[in-house]
């Protein structure tokens, strides 16, 4: 069990240093095409994989081991100068990564030899070979430092050193007079605020007794842009100096001790206390915490009815008054609770905007395409377990983003556009939905093209012209492909209606819209959390529903004389727009009651569509715990799970989306 818990922990903080890694190299590409490499990058970098050889090692995972040690290595030579940054170096690193992601998968499938690290180590090693022989200097002739400093300097900073001599960077001896009590606190301080405007290159320590009694002298080894003047204005400091070390140009400067009494600085508490207070939590425990609260919200819910029939049945009695006090209370607390657990359970969007970039960079090399994936929105939250269930309808919309929208280098020159496509990637909160965005600037959704597949594929008849709107809805069609050929990313049948079943699947739904040559934009709209939900709950009849309330935009009270038929279907006029009108007691073949002159009108909208739910009466709005049907029920048209609102019986829940699409498009049909 010991081991068991050790290997979660291991493939939990490696996913995270992985999904790290992956945003620095993107940022190692971009810094190699603008030519402005840095090396505090390069050395985080090298940390990442040091940590993994370190605790894939400890905990016996050889193979992980191994690798990220010959990894380690090339890194180490690059970091050093040995290895010219490269793109070269940046595409292993890449396949690194899809390496390491495949060991981490064995691990938890407890495979050992699905994955050959063979073919990626021979071109780390082809690397590690490939040394620049001037890329490395011992001698400075130009710089005035003595020997013992000389002999000091690691391999790692004469490199560092020699690069801000070639850069033309501005070096200095900087001097530091620390007190021994806070000197590392100091040191540090002193070290962040200088690496905002240069290099430190190296931290030497100096012993000198004209110090004084408690002090420390340290030496910094300074590479920057800055005068000497402009450095110790920034430092703000006391009893620091800083001289240059370029023999032709020997400048010292000095702060002067400041005449304004210092504010005293704060002693250091020590403690054995964790810094961190963060506490890794399995997805599976909380999912058990929200069934809890779910239960709960039932048993709160019965409550409240009880109390509302004991009133009704004795008045306004003690207890009956009593009972509904605590219901009210009752139902406080566990919105507090489950806001709470629901905040627990929230994560990032941008932990798989990584993880798309590192794919986008593999497709458009394989598609001999220039593309950028670019993000905004990284910070909005959504349930975990959604965002790995969006990972795949996200991977395939970009994938049909480069093969059909992104057009060629030379396409793009003729039309008029930059030679690198765009795909925009951006997660905004709205309302209690978030909406994600993916948005390319290629050619756009092809009608014509789409128009002739559909007809091959017997899905428009030929004396047909459809809109646009019906074009985007064929794409949806299960099997339908725009490509005339099956290659590696396209024309397999596995289209745009398996992304929309997945979505669906998430209670959320999907609109497209695209100009020709500007460029297409796929929206997917999804509840921030499939927990727990706030629904209204409609009569039809002697029946109960429930109608989430992230797909309903308002109601409406009507008359039956305002109902008017048009193509054989009952639409509604409401401000100018004709709404198609659903009756739910037909949908699922209720027994048909008389109906009243008056009845509800439950607006529903799903992207650019809206139907409206005919309904008998409007019984209030209620927190609901959606549950599942069961294998045998989960596909019924129009149901997207049951609940219980406290009456001792199952309450069914509206699947919006199907609904709209039975209103619009005729496709659902009652089982």
């Amino acid at each position: 069990m010991e081991k068991e818990s050790a290997k979660r922990d291991f493939i939990s903080e490696a996913e995270e240093i992985l999904e790290e890694l992956t945003g620095d190299i993107q940022s190692l590409e971009t810094s190699i095409r603008r030519n402005n490499v840095r090396p505090d990058l390069i050395n985080k970098i090298f940390r990442q994989f040091h940590s993994l050889k370190g605790i894939s090692g400890m905990l016996g995972f050889e193979k992980i081991s191994g690798f990220t040690h010959e990894l380690e290595n090339m890194l180490d030579n690059l970091r050093l100068g040995k290895i010219a940054v490269s793109q070269k170096v940046v595409d292993v690193l890449f396949q690194s990564m899809d390496l390491m992601h495949g060991m981490i998968a064995e691990l938890i499938d407890e495979q050992t030899d699905g994955i050959d690290p063979g073919p990626v180590l021979r071109k780390v090693n082809e690397l590690i070979q490939e040394e620049e022989s001037s890329a490395q200097r011992n001698t400075f002739p130009g710089l005035d430092l003595d020997q013992q400093t000389l002999q000091s300097l690691t391999e790692y900073e004469e490199h560092r050193l020699h690069e801000n001599m070639i850069q033309g960077a501005q070096l200095y001896n900087v001097r530091l007079v620390l007190d021994n009590a806070t000197f590392d606190l100091e040191l540090r301080e002193i070290s962040d605020l200088l690496n905002q405007h240069g290099e430190v290159i190296s931290t030497l320590p100096s012993f000198e007794i004209s110090a004084g009694p408690g002090k420390m002298v340290f030496r910094l080894l300074y590479g920057t842009g800055l005068t000497a003047e402009a450095i110790l204005r920034k430092l703000g400091r006391t009893e620091i100096t800083a001289s240059s070390i370029r023999k032709e140009t020997n400048q010292t400067g000095r702060v002067e001790t400041l005449e304004e009494e210092q504010e005293p600085e704060k002693a250091l508490e020590t403690s054995l206390k964790s810094l961190s207070r963060t506490v890794r939590v399995d997805i599976q425990k909380l999912d058990e915490v929200i069934n809890v609260i779910g239960e709960l919200v039932i048993t709160r819910a019965m409550v409240a009815n009880v109390s509302r029939e004991l009133i009704a049945a004795e008045g306004h009695s003690r207890l009956g008054i009593t009972l509904s006090r605590v219901a009210v209370d009752l139902e406080k607390k566990l919105n507090e609770l489950q806001r709470n657990v629901i905040e627990t359970r929230l994560v990032p969007v941008g932990q798989i905007y990584h993880k798309l970039g590192r794919m986008v960079r593999k497709l458009s090399r394989e598609t001999n395409k220039q593309v950028d994936l670019r993000f905004s929105g990284e910070d909005t939250e959504l349930d975990k377990i959604m965002i790995e269930e969006l990972s795949d309808p996200l991977m395939h919309i970009i994938r049909n983003a480069i093969d059909h929208g992104i057009e060629s280098a030379d396409e793009r020159k003729k039309a008029g556009k930059p030679d690198r496509g765009t795909i925009r990637l951006s997660a905004f909160q709205r309302g209690n939905n978030v909406v994600i965005q993916v948005q390319d600037d290629g050619r756009g959704i092809q009608i014509k093209k789409v128009q002739e597949q559909a007809r091959k594929r017997g899905l428009l008849p030929a004396d047909r012209v459809p809109d646009i709107k019906e074009c985007i809805d064929i794409l949806f069609s299960p099997g339908f492909s725009s490509s005339d050929e099956v290659t590696e990313l396209s024309g397999r049948g596995v289209g745009l209606d398996v992304v929309k079943k997945n979505i669906s699947g998430l209670k959320g739904f999907i609109s497209v819209s695209t100009e020709e040559g500007r460029g297409t934009m796929f929206e997917i709209t999804l509840p921030i959390t499939l927990a727990i939900i706030q629904a209204l709950i409609v009569r039809t009849g002697e029946t109960k529903y429930a109608v989430p309330m992230s797909s309903i935009s308002e109601t409406v009270q009507i008359e039956n004389s305002n109902i008017h038929t048009v193509d054989r279907k009952e639409v509604y006029c409401l401000r100018d727009r004709t709404i198609p009108l659903i009756r739910i007691s037909e949908v699922f073949q209720l027994p048909q009651n008389v109906r009243g002159e008056r009845q509800y009108l439950v607006i529903v909208n799903v992207g650019e569509y809206s139907a409206g739910l005919v309904v008998d009466e409007l019984a209030g709005q209620q927190e609901i715990v959606i549950k599942s049907m069961g294998e045998k029920l989960k596909n019924i048209p129009g149901i997207a799970g049951a609940t219980e609102i406290g009456e001792s019986k199952p309450v069914l829940v509206i699947d919006a989306e199907s609904m709209v699409e039975e209103a619009t498009h005729g496709r659902m049909r009652a089982g």
